[in-house]
């Protein structure tokens, strides 16, 4: 049984007009598929088939992917839980003086803690009465919401002061029923709410430090959301916009994944605003802060989700079970990467060892 996602996959590939020919296309799929001893999907999902594409081979293969991302968190599987809960997270950015954005409080079900102490919650009402106290106390106008444990943008909404006591039922009983935490509101830099307002949006930039400690960026990518949408996330429909990792100035392509229509961009389709050699701001400061974070942790590699302020970047989350893959796509090949190279290379050395043993 063919799965949907593979069904939208093929159907992309035989719509898309800006293909290869055929023959090409199969000897290209062909040889991918046996050097590499895999079914290479990526060949369709990353565009690998279109006639601008002549390295294919600089992209990584599903078995390196895994086996790469399998490789760092081995370094560091006492980490993971830091990494996973976004409270610990937060609190050890905080001690180390890494900008987040602050969370005001947080709850386990019906227990909720605020400035060290606890309250116990039982209906809606009550529920209420203790936002009223937060928003008072913190002179705020907004909370963002989200789980401790939540992935890929799931279960995220924002309670506002002045329309809170309409939050619907449903939403108040997933908070009773799970963990969240319960924060400051980002407001983001003006150049990026141009883009899209509804949304902040993100950039993604993955990191990797060598034995020696040092790190250093592989990938940037902006996630832009479309009109409405509160969050940037690709996986429900979000563009993707590449970004000079040194200069941090956009390039000129954005796309969005096949499971969300596959669309290529050249501007935002709802604000019209051209992506091509945007400057990200603070961009200095991007990559000062995320090497600086990325030093704390021993995975040599990690995708760092950041939002941009007026006063500078917050790191929001980071990731190290990442996707990889679209980086890889993003940076049209991972693999022309002199850095990235030789890190796949000691990687597949180190397999080939193991395996002897």
């Amino acid at each position: 049984m063919i799965s949907r996602r593979k069904k939208q996959m093929l159907l992309f590939l035989l719509r898309d007009k800006n293909k290869k020919k055929w023959l090409q296309i199969i000897k290209e799929f062909a040889t991918l598929g046996i050097s590499r001893k895999e079914l290479p999907l990526n060949y369709i999902s990353h565009l690998m088939y279109r006639k601008n594409v002549t390295n294919y081979n600089d992209y990584l293969s599903l078995k390196e992917n895994n086996r790469l991302l399998q490789w760092s968190y081995s370094h560091a599987k006492e980490q993971i839980v830091l990494l996973e809960n976004k409270l610990l997270f937060e609190e050890f950015l905080v001690k180390n003086n890494i900008p987040t954005p602050q969370i005001f409080f947080h709850n386990s079900k019906n227990r909720f803690t605020y400035k060290e102490d606890f309250f116990e919650i039982e209906t809606k009402n009550d529920f209420f009465s203790f936002l009223e106290k937060v928003f008072n106390e913190e002179k705020i106008e907004h909370i963002f919401c989200k789980p401790i444990d939540g992935i890929r943008g799931e279960n995220i909404f924002v309670i506002d002061k002045n329309t809170h006591r309409k939050i619907a039922d449903n939403l108040i009983d997933l908070v009773f029923s799970k963990a969240f935490i319960f924060q400051e509101l980002i407001k983001q830099h003006e150049d990026l709410g141009r883009i899209n307002y509804s949304s902040v949006n993100t950039l993604r930039v993955v990191t990797y430090k060598n034995k020696e400690n040092k790190s250093e960026i592989l990938s940037g990518f902006i996630r832009i959301g479309r009109n409405g949408a509160i969050i940037d996330n690709a996986h429900i429909g979000g563009i993707v916009v590449s970004f000079n990792k040194e200069t941090g100035k956009t390039y000129a392509e954005g796309i969005q994944l096949i499971d969300n229509g596959g669309g290529i961009f050249f501007r935002h389709p709802d604000t019209g605003i051209i992506f091509d050699n945007l400057q990200i701001p603070h961009y200095s400061q991007v990559k000062k802060i995320v090497t600086q974070a990325a030093s704390l942790f021993k995975f040599p590699l990690l995708g760092w989700d950041v939002a941009i302020t007026s006063n500078g970047p917050v790191i929001i989350e980071a990731n190290h079970d990442f996707h990889l893959l679209l980086s890889d796509r993003m940076e049209k090949g991972l693999k022309r990467s002199p850095t990235f190279k030789k890190l796949l290379e000691q990687i597949q050395r180190i397999t080939i060892d193991s395996e002897k043993l």
